[in-house]
């Protein structure tokens, strides 16, 4: 899978992105996405006006023997996307990092939670790097809608509560 096979465009200014799709550029003015237990990583750069965001579901393969780099489903696949992106644009701590989504959608059925182990990824990914999140919504029970503005970096999120 390709990062950007299968991504929604609304139209030339916006990217929907699905689940297991990552985005990084600037030819569009907008990203965005719809999180549950999902993590949503964004970056962004403000002198050269780039940026990025993941959306995964689970942060790791669990069966190594059938590794696959480019499945963007996965947590440590998005991120090393995204840092091998970030790179282009050294140095990376001049990158703007935030963080989203990892809502516990199915209370009580895994401890600890699909939300809590991919949230712990990203913070996880940062720290070794360095980087610190200058935002985070994560954690909780509710969805959440992210867009971020390729244009200035802001992001802006609603949130709904599970019924």
């Amino acid at each position: 899978m390709q990062p950007f096979e299968n991504v929604n465009f609304v139209n030339d200014d916006t990217v929907v992105l699905s689940p297991g799709e990552v985005y990084f550029g600037h030819k569009h003015k907008k990203v965005q996405t719809l999180l549950g237990s999902c993590v949503a990583v964004t970056v962004w750069h403000e002198k050269h006006k780039v940026g990025g965001m993941c959306h995964y579901l689970i942060a790791e393969q669990k069966n190594k023997d059938k590794f696959q780099q480019n499945n963007f489903r996965y947590g440590v696949n998005c991120l090393n996307y995204l840092l091998n992106k970030m790179n282009l644009y050294p140095p990376i701590n001049e990158f703007e990092l935030k963080l989203y989504g990892g809502s516990n959608m199915y209370e009580g059925v895994i401890s600890p939670s699909i939300g809590v182990t991919n949230v712990t990824l990203a913070k996880s990914w940062a720290a070794s790097l360095q980087l610190t999140f200058i935002e985070e919504d994560i954690l909780g029970n509710d969805c959440r809608t992210l867009v971020l503005n390729l244009l200035t970096g802001k992001t802006s999120l609603k949130r709904y509560q599970q019924e």
